[in-house]
């Protein structure tokens, strides 16, 4: 298995092993057998784990769950988004909320592909 606890522990603001253990109620040396993967962790402590650190046992795991979309547009925007840099992101999110917050501005589906309106990128 490909535990993730000791990543998902730093993103959750734990330094150390012994601060999770602690919080768990178990002993630190049975936690950092966990987190190093010489002992298997069993349901139960996979779902403490999960609780404390704001995750999916899915997630502690190692697993991803592969993501579908009835829509091929939408799989087409998650594609690209997957490929933007930080301000290709910021800059598609600011059309988004733009499109989603007029009354007179909808993002239309023409043929599987997505097009914004003019309206979008005139000011008023």
């Amino acid at each position: 298995m490909n535990l993730q606890l000791q990543r998902l522990r730093k993103l959750a603001g734990f330094k150390t092993q012994k601060e999770v253990a602690d919080a768990l109620g178990v002993p630190e040396r049975r936690y950092a057998s966990w987190e190093r993967e010489e002992a298997m962790i069993n349901l139960e402590q996979a779902y403490n784990c999960a609780r404390l650190f704001g995750c999916s046992i899915d997630a502690i795991a190692g697993y991803t769950p592969p993501v579908s979309y009835a829509d091929p547009a939408q799989e087409a925007l998650n594609g690209y988004w997957e490929s933007m840099n930080d301000d290709g992101r910021e800059r598609l999110l600011g059309i988004a909320e733009l499109a989603a917050d007029s009354g007179k501005v909808r993002v239309q589906k023409n043929a599987g592909d997505l097009r914004v309106p003019a309206e979008v990128g005139r000011s008023a």
